[in-house]
């Protein structure tokens, strides 16, 4: 009799507690909805944040966000779908932290990566490699030798620098360019030389220079950052050049000179430049139009009045010299840069797994000695570069080079498009922000992607490369016989022609 007692009061007990716990089942199912919505709302806020979402898409997402809270809300009342829902929410709110976290990582990106007016000169004091001298302090009543002209101003800007480290006065001597400044330290006629570390490139091309980085050394050196002002007249063309007749972008149609330098460290430092593409963007035709300029095309410079140089010489003296010597050649105004610097690129290709690259040739690189073959091959990062950088092994060189390190970039961009990109998502965007700088306002950009994400229409990529002859000449950075590109003249017309093309809004079919 007790026993049935006691079994009758729990049941009693049990079937009192059950609406008690359908209710707090139903209570917390209420919170995960409010939870959802309020991560719902914050990534609402971060795709609009970013600016690169176009406002039917936020609307649309805003509009989902609000009917799947009040459906999840609603449906709590009955367990088995009350159950379900739950299980959606959590997963709605994973995939919206998640995908939150990596919307505000590329914002980041492209936050670091854009706006850049700043450019990085490296100046550096050198003594040969066998001097006892080893610091500037060393050098006290010393000769300095520097260049005359080219330069000038961050050179005078070092000279303070010394002054003030030393205490003491510095004496130089000039020369007319980087190979008398050399010669001038390995005669001994002074005991240490100030120079951009971006001109010993440019010397190592001369017959007698090409261990100059094995016979000097560096004991001081210094950044010196200065802004990138187009408006500076020691960058405008010359008399010869002037803006009449030049093609203009407008709200369809935009050209974006993209430079790629071979160098450690920050893509604003000056260096010589090995890709020279202009890459035209017809946002209503939604064509793209690349022209690739060699980097020993043999053209004045626009600080060099008319005397000519190696198109990639133009780097040294900052991005843009580049901009506007491009801008002579193809009468085109430019309106902004894009700076890539090659060798950071190995660690995004590392990020990425590496990459199946495309070559025409089948070849031995002397930048690693690895081995390439007709048609794609899989490439690590130290191997792309190598790639890239190749140009001894074939009979068109430098015209071979850069079509390889189009190549290389197209094989990232396709690699990037994949699903193994998300693999290591963020460390790729950090790699990228590091080895890309362009005078693209994070505005511009934005506006490029929300109109992609808008009507999400492809793309046609023409690409078109000048061609030149091959010659041995003087150049403004070097007064020492060179290798040199002099422009083939109906190529650069055929280049104006495309380009007066697509500024028009007319299709550009490149002739084969």
């Amino acid at each position: 009799m007790g026993k049935t007692t006691n079994s009758s009061a729990k049941n009693k007990a049990a079937v009192k507690s059950r609406p008690i716990l359908k209710k707090m089942i139903m209570l917390l199912g209420w919170v995960m909805c409010a939870a959802m919505f309020a991560i719902g709302m914050m990534f609402i806020r971060i795709l609009t944040g970013t600016g690169m979402f176009p406002k039917q898409i936020i609307t649309i997402v805003t509009v989902i966000l609000v009917l799947l809270t009040a459906i999840f809300a609603l449906l709590q009342k009955w367990p088995v779908p009350g159950g379900i829902t739950k299980v959606l929410a959590i997963l709605l709110s994973v995939i919206m932290v998640i995908g939150g976290g990596y919307i505000a990582t590329t914002g980041d990106a492209l936050n670091k990566m854009s706006g850049v007016t700043t450019q990085i000169d490296h100046m550096g004091v050198y003594v040969l490699t066998d001097s006892e001298i080893d610091t500037i302090n060393d050098l006290t009543g010393s000769t300095y030798g520097i260049i005359a002209e080219h330069d000038r101003e961050n050179t005078d800007k070092v000279i303070e620098m010394i002054k003030s480290e030393t205490g003491a006065d510095v004496l130089t001597a000039e020369y007319a360019e980087t190979a008398d400044l050399i010669t001038g330290l390995y005669n001994q006629e002074v005991s240490a030389i100030i120079l951009k570390s971006s001109f010993l490139p440019i010397v190592e091309n001369v017959e007698g220079y090409q261990d100059v980085e094995d016979r000097i050394r560096q004991i001081w050196a210094k950044d010196i950052e200065t802004k990138v002002d187009s408006d500076n007249p020691d960058n405008q063309p010359g008399d010869n050049s002037g803006d009449d007749g030049y093609l203009k972008g407008n709200d369809n149609v935009f050209t974006l000179y993209i430079s790629g330098i071979d160098v450690d460290g920050s893509p604003t430092v000056n260096r010589n430049s090995d890709v020279n593409i202009l890459m035209t963007v017809n946002t209503r035709t939604r064509q793209i139009l690349m022209i690739n300029t060699p980097r020993d095309y043999y053209v004045p410079l626009s600080i060099s009045n008319g005397v000519k140089d190696k198109l990639t010489h133009a780097g040294c003296y900052g991005i843009q010299v580049s901009v506007d010597t491009l801008k002579m050649l193809y009468g085109v105004e430019i309106d902004d840069y894009v700076k890539v610097n090659f060798t950071g690129f190995v660690n995004i290709i590392d990020q990425l797994g590496g990459v199946d690259v495309y070559s025409d040739f089948d070849f031995v690189s002397t930048h690693g000695g690895d081995h390439f073959t007709v048609g794609y091959n899989h490439v690590n990062g130290q191997q792309a570069l190598g790639f890239a950088r190749e140009r001894y092994a074939f009979p068109t060189g430098d015209r071979q080079r850069g079509k390889n390190q189009m190549a290389v970039i197209q094989a990232m961009i396709k690699k990037m498009t994949t699903t193994d990109a998300l693999k290591n998502y963020n460390n790729i965007l950090d790699a990228v922000s590091d080895s890309i700088a362009t005078s693209m306002s994070y505005d511009e950009i934005t506006d490029l992607i929300r109109m992609q994400l808008k009507d999400m229409k492809g793309w046609d990529i023409v690409t078109y490369s000048v061609d030149g002859t091959n010659d041995t000449q003087p150049c403004y950075s070097l007064s020492s016989p060179n290798y040199v590109m002099p422009p083939i003249q109906e190529t650069v017309d055929q280049a104006k022609a495309y380009l007066a093309q697509i500024y028009s809004d007319q299709i550009v079919t490149i002739a084969q």
